[in-house]
């Protein structure tokens, strides 16, 4: 599989996530708006240190989504990593559980024990996408693995809900880094020079 062609995948399945949702307004400033959401105040130092030798650009698929953390391996060229953020408000009594079941009908199985509500499906060959809603955010993360050893998708996605927390976002929107540092055609920053 080209590596073009997969990212263009994981995009497309990013953009598909972010939008299956309906927006809520925010309370009082919580969560933040999507905008001022950034991979580099999101993405954990926990979650940098389980991908040696990656690097980072953060993409925006949609106006109303989150940042979508797109990470390449540098020795492995057909290796690629991406996390898609969507936090927003819900509506009181939202059932997570129904939010799973297209995933559940194309195929993919609910992974117990992770968040509110988690499911797993491979949507191409070589590929893992992981989709779960947070348990103390209004955060849905979609973490999509192309590649060999594509069940690390599941690691990443638990390491990133444990990171997710209240102040995490709150130090992502107020942090002076409100805008990626990469332009759209940049290789992107290895992961040892983000911030935590």
């Amino acid at each position: 599989m080209r590596a073009g062609w997969g990212v263009g995948v994981v995009l497309a399945l990013a953009l598909s996530a972010c939008r299956s949702r309906d927006a809520g307004s925010a309370d009082a400033g919580f969560p933040p708006p999507p905008e001022a959401l950034t991979c580099e105040g999101l993405v954990s130092l926990e979650v940098r240190d389980a991908l040696p030798g990656f690097s980072f650009k953060e993409e925006r698929p949609c106006a109303s989504c989150g940042p979508l953390c797109v990470f390449r391996s540098a020795e492995q060229k057909d290796v690629s990593l991406s996390i898609a953020y969507d936090c927003r408000k819900r509506f009181e009594g939202e059932d997570l559980q129904a939010l799973l079941i297209p995933t559940l009908k194309a195929g993919g199985m609910e992974v117990p024990a992770m968040g509110k509500a988690a499911a797993r499906r491979e949507p191409v060959p070589g590929m893992l996408q992981v989709s779960a809603w947070d348990d103390d955010t209004p955060c849905g993360i979609v973490v999509t693995w192309l590649g060999p050893d594509r069940d690390r998708a599941l690691d990443i996605a638990r390491m990133t809900l444990f990171a997710t927390t209240p102040e995490r976002l709150t130090q992502a929107a107020t942090s002076p880094n409100k805008t990626s540092p990469h332009a759209p055609g940049d290789a992107g920053t290895p992961l040892d020079a983000g911030t935590p």
